[in-house]
């Protein structure tokens, strides 16, 4: 972690102090059990706020959950179809070592049993490039074909850009890097369009794939979901994936959103409907900023996408 600056140190001595919650903890309760009313009082109204903090760093970001939607396309296709799509993103390795391991994630991912797996970008945050092959290889093992895009921590805003050594080790673990490409792949006896986005905020993303629509669902992955919001209407999209939100991360309903707009700008997570196309955006598995999460659970999001067959002698009609 050669690449850290000031910030990023200030950042590890707010995790490392975090673990004096627990002597803290100590001393307080003992004030509880055995002083006057009036430090008790006090004692207890220093904890519960102390407490809650605790939980958003040592507990809730080591909860993993695994969430399970139902989607339909709005456009219709030659044939009906159907896929089971897996898809996380914002892992963050590096700096904060209570962000969940990929091993962990793995396993829940081959779990699902999904058709593909979707990996929305910010693989890492400050992690050592001499790492890369060693905390990532557990992506080799996931049972279904892999598709990845870079998110911005992995292209340099903010940090290091490291993105071609990233993609690298990422592509030598079976991980299809997709950004800017386009593949035509066969989930579930169907054939489909995977679109891969580049991170929006390079400002180089070539939007040109989407200019032509097939016959085939065309599915787009990204990081960032604003993308969204910057296509133009001959750009075609059936189903966008994104991260970058992580939830909120702090979610305080009703003040997360009004601090941190962004954050809420297409959906702080789950499905949006836009005029451009279909929306998810998965809340992450790991942290930037403060090592904590609150209201904002680490999850693999599994999605059983399905889209009709248009009636007879009808055009395809959608977004």
């Amino acid at each position: 972690m050669n690449d850290l600056g000031s910030l990023e140190y200030l950042k590890l001595a707010i995790f490392y102090a975090s673990w004096l919650y627990f002597p803290a903890a100590a001393v307080l309760i003992r004030v509880i059990l055995n002083r006057s009313q009036p430090s008790k009082i006090v004692a207890a109204l220093l904890l519960a706020p102390l407490t809650l903090l605790a939980y958003a760093r040592f507990i809730e970001p080591r909860i993993l959950l695994t969430v399970e939607h139902e989607a339909t396309l709005a456009r219709c296709f030659p044939e009906a179809g159907s896929a089971r799509l897996v898809l996380f993103s914002d892992a963050h390795e590096g700096l904060f070592s209570n962000a969940i391991p990929i091993g962990r994630i793995v396993r829940r991912v081959n779990a699902a049993k999904g058709d593909a797996v979707f990996v929305a970008g910010d693989f890492v945050y400050f992690l050592a490039r001499d790492r890369y092959q060693q905390t990532f290889s557990a992506l080799a093992s996931i049972e279904a074909p892999v598709f990845g895009v870079l998110g911005n921590h992995d292209v340099g805003l903010p940090g290091p850009d490291v993105g071609a050594d990233l993609s690298r080790a990422l592509e030598s673990l079976d991980v299809s890097m997709i950004d800017d490409d386009i593949e035509a792949v066969t989930l579930n006896g169907s054939t489909v369009e995977i679109v891969g986005l580049s991170e929006l905020w390079a400002n180089n993303q070539d939007r040109k794939l989407l200019e032509r629509r097939g016959g085939s669902p065309r599915l787009v992955l990204t990081h960032n979901p604003a993308t969204i919001e910057e296509l133009r209407p001959r750009e075609a999209v059936d189903f966008l994936m994104a991260g970058h939100t992580h939830g909120g991360q702090i979610n305080i309903p009703g003040l997360t959103c009004a601090l941190m707009a962004s954050a809420c700008r297409v959906a702080r997570y789950g499905f949006a409907e836009t005029e451009r196309g279909l929306v998810f955006v998965t809340s992450g598995t790991g942290m930037v900023g403060l090592p904590m999460r609150f209201n904002a659970v680490p999850r693999i999001d599994v999605i059983d996408l399905s889209w009709r067959a248009c009636a007879q002698g009808l055009a395809s009609r959608g977004p």
